[in-house]
């Protein structure tokens, strides 16, 4: 059976301001549920599939399914004995859910929630707390907006918009209405400075210049098969 995980209303829009902080929000007021759950794979069932890649006697991929078609499948990416990512796929093949542990604890750290096979959220746990304090909303598989908890009280208090892919607008809760406040807006890329990479397509790999001597390639004699003849020494004649 699914398990419900974490119920949170989708935000239909995002912030929406400028640098002078005067933003409209749909987001919701009050506490949000912060607990992380996992969903259910049973990975001890018996019609399991498990592959032993290193040869250590211990899984490290093992795929769950409901009758033929596979339902989530559990992953230790570094062989230490502990899943690591945990994937539950739709009837039809798509991804539609990813647990994920990234600091190697045993505990999750994210979860990502698929849409037609398109991301569309991320849950996740920045902090050692072991809750939910970000929230990672995608369009078209591109990070739109993000909402944080920055002080654990489990209410949103920054909102995350990024007209500019890697160039965030932060918007932030300063006297604790729930809302974000006129003149509390950052322009990360402005006041840190920071330059977004560009994007190049990798050149193809260049040869060597023969034109320079030091590039040219090696002589070596080869050594003649059996029933040829030597090649002829150097400054000598054939005999």
């Amino acid at each position: 059976m699914r398990k419900t995980t974490i119920t949170m209303t989708l935000l239909l829009a995002g912030c929406a301001g400028s640098t002078s902080g005067k933003v409209d929000s749909a987001a919701q007021s009050g506490p949000r549920p912060t607990e992380i759950v996992h969903e259910d794979c049973d990975v001890a069932a018996a019609s399991a599939d498990r592959m032993d890649a290193n040869n250590d006697g211990v899984a490290d991929v093992t795929s769950v399914k409901a009758g033929s078609q596979l339902s989530c499948q559990a992953y230790d990416l570094n062989f230490d004995g502990k899943v690591d990512s945990w994937v539950y796929y739709e009837p039809n093949g798509q991804v539609r859910r990813r647990e994920s542990d990234y600091d190697r604890d045993g505990r999750i750290d994210e979860i990502a929630v698929f849409n037609a096979g398109v991301l569309a959220e991320k849950h996740r746990a920045t902090t050692m707390h072991n809750r939910l304090d970000t929230w990672d909303y995608y369009k078209a598989g591109a990070l739109a907006r993000t909402e944080r908890d920055s002080d654990g009280d489990a209410v949103v208090d920054q909102w995350w918009e990024y007209p500019k892919p890697e160039c965030p607008m932060i918007h932030s809760d300063v006297d604790g209405d729930g809302r974000p406040d006129p003149g509390a807006t950052v322009d990360f890329c402005k006041e840190t400075g920071y330059v977004p990479p560009q994007r190049q397509t990798p050149e193809a790999p260049q040869g060597p210049d023969f034109k320079q001597p030091e590039n040219l390639p090696t002589e070596v004699d080869s050594k003649p098969m059996d029933g040829q003849a030597q090649p002829p020494a150097k400054g000598g004649a054939e005999k």
